[in-house]
């Protein structure tokens, strides 16, 4: 079963090191253009910082991935801060750390521990959420079949979405893709086979 981890919402977190203020933004749930854009608007919100260093990873599975060091020696900002996002096993997340240069230099190991424990200090204040690879599938039945599911899927591992009423309830649920089987003999048991079930052939993540 595919599954990934992500940070929800978006936290901040400061911290001096040797004079130098050190401030991580992160935020979840992003892709290419949702990273770049927050990394912006942290550049926005910050434009007088000396450096906005980033990292992000933008897909699912891990492999499309971006760092900078916005002028800070190579090495030692963008590549510590992606290392941070991969040690989580995070995915679609993106921290940008912004420094004020404090008139005392960190050196490269100085730097590079400045910018990781930046960075994982406000991962360890944010909230890490997990999802699954997911089917939908939509559920037909009479209202009296329905009325004996409702408590079924209530106690299930799924998501119910759009509920129509009207010759019949039709539903469509959220299910993971590795229990589908599973759900739709459940229903047919405890409908007596008289639901429908159709699933879809798309998958897609979804939180439970």
């Amino acid at each position: 079963m595919k599954t990934y981890r992500y940070i929800e919402g978006e936290y901040e977190v400061r911290s001096e090191i040797k004079r130098s203020l050190f401030i991580a933004t992160v935020k979840g749930e992003v892709d290419a253009d949702g990273a770049e854009e927050f990394v912006r608007a942290v550049r926005k919100k910050y434009p007088d910082a000396t450096h906005n260093c980033y990292a992000y990873v933008s897909d699912e599975l891990g492999n499309v991935t971006r760092f900078s060091d916005d002028g800070e020696p190579s090495g030692t900002a963008g590549q510590p801060i992606l290392d941070v996002l991969k040690k989580q096993g995070l995915v679609k997340s993106a921290i940008v750390v912004t420094r004020y240069f404090g008139g005392v230099k960190l050196g490269a190991g100085g730097l590079v521990g400045a910018y990781s424990g930046t960075a994982s200090e406000a991962v360890r204040q944010a909230v890490i959420s997990q999802k699954r690879e997911s089917r939908s599938v939509e559920v037909k039945a009479g209202y009296s079949d329905f009325s004996t599911l409702d408590k079924f899927l209530r106690n299930s591992v799924c998501r119910v979405g759009n509920v129509e009423y009207g010759d019949e309830v039709r539903a469509k649920v959220f299910v993971p893709s590795d229990g589908v089987n599973a759900f739709v003999r459940s229903v047919c048991e405890i409908t007596g086979a008289r639901a429908d079930c159709i699933i879809s052939a798309d998958t897609f993540y979804e939180k439970f």
